[in-house]
């Protein structure tokens, strides 16, 4: 028997799937097509914007970039949102940067306080980003693989191998102690491992989904990472093991880990 808090979940979950593939949507359009009043989806989006899912504005509503994936629940949303905030803090004035095809790691740009920072990324989705008006976005190149926009393939791999970054900030599919930092799309594999060897500090972006799990092609070790980012949600036993296999630090949102 469904009570009432499971179909308010299921709502809310139903909303997030529909920004998801639309993007934006007006709140009239939304109620409508989810079959409540205007009143409640207010209520709805209100609780979806104060957990990083959406973003209100002019009678509309807007999925966030970590939430492009209807898959996603809010929870994951608002835990990778949270890594991004964190991440930014760690860019200063001038830095160049490595991003990859992550939308995790993409979502730092929303967050970027420092003046002059280069962004070089295999992202085509980093067109469409708000960006401050003292930052340069340059993208690599190479072979563009739908729908994520990633760029890769020799032409990136070769654009990379002409400059170097101060920080990286990487997502993964998988992080774990044995299996290090893993992706599921091989073609991806090259380009992050050029931008891991070609940066002074590496920050992997991972949730709670992503420690502990191995997907099928390795780029890099744990022992490469200087500084992981995951949420409060991660498992703790986990994120001990990646300290003892060379992880440097551990930062969980707003609070630190040893």
């Amino acid at each position: 028997m469904r009570t009432n808090n499971d179909l308010i979940k299921r709502r809310r979950e139903r909303i997030v799937s529909l920004l998801a593939t639309k993007g934006q949507m007006d709140v009239s359009d939304l109620a409508q097509a989810i079959g409540v009043s205007m009143p409640t989806m207010r209520r709805d989006l209100m609780k979806l914007e104060e957990d990083n899912v959406i973003v209100r504005e002019f009678g509309s509503a807007r999925i966030l970039t970590m939430a492009t994936s209807p898959d996603l629940t809010p929870a994951q949303v608002s835990a990778r949102e949270a890594i991004a905030r964190k991440a930014a803090t760690f860019i200063s004035d001038g830095d160049t940067i490595f991003i990859n095809t992550s939308a995790t790691a993409l979502g730092v740009i929303n967050y970027v306080t420092a003046e002059n920072v280069t962004v070089i990324t295999n992202n085509g989705r980093a067109l469409e980003m708000p960006l401050n008006a003292s930052m340069t976005v340059v993208l690599t190149g190479g072979e563009i693989r739908i729908p994520k926009w990633a760029m890769t393939g020799d032409f990136a791999i070769s654009s990379l191998t002409r400059t170097r970054a101060i920080k990286c900030f990487m997502g993964c599919s998988g992080l774990s102690a044995r299996g290090g930092i893993t992706t599921s799309t091989t073609q991806e594999a090259p380009v992050n491992t050029m931008m891991l060897e070609r940066s002074d500090h590496v920050f992997v972006l991972a949730d709670f989904s992503k420690i502990g799990a191995d997907a099928s092609f390795q780029y890099g070790t744990a022992a490469q990472i200087e500084v992981l980012t995951p949420d409060p949600a991660t498992n703790g036993r986990e994120l001990n093991r990646l300290k003892e296999a060379g992880v440097k630090d551990i930062l969980i949102a707003n609070k630190d880990l040893g």
